[in-house]
């Protein structure tokens, strides 16, 4: 008994010792490691998205040699751009487009006077094009002999070289450098073929009623002219180069006290279509668009704005519209741009987008995100209707359809004429990045009119002023020239010998970019107050009259 109990003993210290090793609870348990287990990798996400193509060389919209070369570019959201391959088309001369390969250039010889327009589309690797080609549009012309380019500076012989009492309320110029302007004090219309040396008044092939106030040309075809008549109630149109005009009856559209205050042709588009576009006002936010689709003038006018999808967004409940501007590849995008001021509660200046239905007489307004873009800088305000001078004007690559191509430069004044420093103090130059505004230029001048030659990292800006001012010895309505509108701070030079007149400083370039157009005018007519047409071979900073003096 004593040795079992000894054993029972030892065994129950045993016992102990193990249990107060190891207790029995879940604490004890130690399971093998699980190794997790990775989700299934996911198939590759299809791309279905397109690339894009940009132009970055290509020639101005008028040359007068046979050579031209294209560069271009592509990018997407997962092809590189090493790994984009593009095929190109020369309208004109090529009868289809070309095979994909890798090369980004091309250059053209032997190419015989005409028009053109060069089509270039991106591919990935997934096999998806450019929907949306980059395109330009240019005009090859017969070279001109040394004499004559150097006659197009000097003045010649001309009847109505002096003008007495007249205005040049308005300047057009042609791809292949015809100028026309209007009087509008006079109702006259005059026409220069030599690139504003030697004048023709072609006035009685119009044969409206006064007063002509603005007119238009079409960007591809010189034969195509717009003018407005009846003080802004009718507008009359030429397509053989203003030998004959005909009236389009607009004046049957409008209702009481609607004028019109602009005008655009399109470019080409569809089977040789253009347009025009007119924005109308009343001075209390009952403006419209109105179209009028070409296939032969006139075809009708169709109302583009009242009731259309996105023409009054909250909370903007009327407008009126100061400029309009069709977009230099309508006929790729569509887009059809203006600048409306509207009523209260909103009463602003807006830059509004229109995407026209090329196949209807439809547009619909603002459907991109951020637009109507208020123009205006950071923390200021802009007014509402009536405006006094609004324009537009855009690099030849802009693009409606494109972000980084939406690029506007704009300039609005509600000062009254002669009154610099009257109203909205906001007023100015203005460069619209898509959706993003800044203000670029800001002086004591009222901006009336821009003009923009180039493409929008490769372009300038010409500004023209409303008064007079006097600059060193000489008078006139002050001129400013940017050669970097794109940057963040644009630098502006002053024009040191400013083109001659009373105020109205509307400015052009000519086909080439190396000659800037201004008409000057006076708001109350005068006489002998040196109104004229000038010239500038230094991007505006010296400037001479050239004819329809008024001396």
């Amino acid at each position: 008994m004593k040795i079992e109990h000894k054993l029972i003993v030892i065994f129950q210290t045993i016992l102990l010792a193990a249990i107060m090793c190891c207790p029995l609870s879940l604490s004890c348990y130690r399971p093998e490691p699980v190794m997790p287990v990775s989700p299934p990798t996911p198939p590759p996400q299809e791309d279905i998205t397109p690339p894009e193509t940009t132009l970055i060389r290509f020639p101005a919209e008028n040359i007068g040699i046979n050579e031209v070369t294209f560069e271009w570019k592509g990018n997407d959201d997962i092809t590189s751009t090493s790994e984009l391959t593009f095929s190109f088309f020369l309208e004109g001369h090529d009868t289809d487009y070309t095979p994909f390969t890798t090369d980004t250039s091309k250059t053209y010889t032997g190419l015989h006077a005409g028009k053109y327009t060069f089509y270039v589309k991106s591919r990935d690797l997934a096999g998806n094009i450019d929907p949306t080609p980059a395109t330009v549009t240019f005009v090859v012309e017969t070279p001109k002999s040394e004499p004559d380019k150097e006659a197009a500076f000097v003045p010649v012989p001309s009847p109505i070289l002096i003008v007495p009492g007249a205005d040049v309320n308005r300047i057009a110029v042609t791809y292949n450098n015809i100028v026309y302007a209007v009087d509008s004090t006079n109702s006259r219309l005059y026409k220069s073929e030599p690139g504003g040396i030697g004048w023709k008044d072609i006035s009685g092939a119009l044969g409206a009623a006064p007063a002509w106030i603005d007119l238009a040309i079409a960007p591809d075809d010189y034969n195509i002219i717009a003018v407005v008549t009846n003080s802004g109630r009718e507008v009359y149109i030429s397509t053989n180069g203003g030998a004959s005009f005909g009236s389009t009856a607009l004046n049957n559209k409008l209702v009481g006290g609607e004028q019109v205050t602009c005008i655009s042709i399109s470019p080409q588009y569809g089977n040789n279509r253009w347009e025009v576009a007119v924005g109308t006002s009343t001075g209390f936010g009952n403006g419209r668009v109105w179209v009028n689709q070409v296939a032969g003038f006139p075809s009708g006018w169709y109302d583009m704005s009242s009731g259309a999808t996105g023409w009054l967004p909250p909370p903007i409940t009327g407008a009126d519209v100061f400029a309009v501007r069709y977009s230099p590849n309508f006929a790729v995008d569509g887009t059809l741009l203006a600048i409306v001021a509207t009523t209260p509660p909103s009463d602003d200046v807006y830059l509004y987008i229109g995407s026209r239905d090329l196949g209807d007489k439809l547009t619909k307004w603002n459907t991109l995100s951020g637009y109507p873009v208020e123009i205006c800088g950071s923390n200021q305000d802009s007014p509402g209707t009536p405006l006094r001078y609004a324009d537009i004007a855009l690099p030849a690559d802009y693009s409606g359809t494109t972000p980084w191509h939406r690029h506007v430069y704009i300039s609005w004044s509600d000062n009254p004429p002669a009154t610099p420093s009257f109203g909205n103090p906001n007023d100015g130059v203005y460069r619209v990045d898509d959706t993003v505004c800044y203000r670029i230029l800001t002086s004591p001048d009222a901006i009336c009119s821009l003009a923009h030659y180039g493409t929008f990292t490769r372009g300038k800006l010409l500004a023209g002023a409303v008064s007079s001012t006097q600059t060193e010895i000489f008078r006139g309505p002050q001129t400013y020239f940017s050669a970097d509108p794109y940057s963040t701070c644009p630098t502006w030079q002053k024009s040191r010998k400013p083109p001659t007149g009373p105020g109205q400083a509307r400015v052009a370039w000519s086909p080439d970019g190396n000659v800037a157009y201004c008409g000057t005018s006076s708001t109350s007519g005068g006489y002998h107050d040196q109104s004229a047409f000038s010239v500038s071979t230094n991007n505006g900073l010296t400037w001479n009259q050239t004819g329809l003096i008024d001396f």
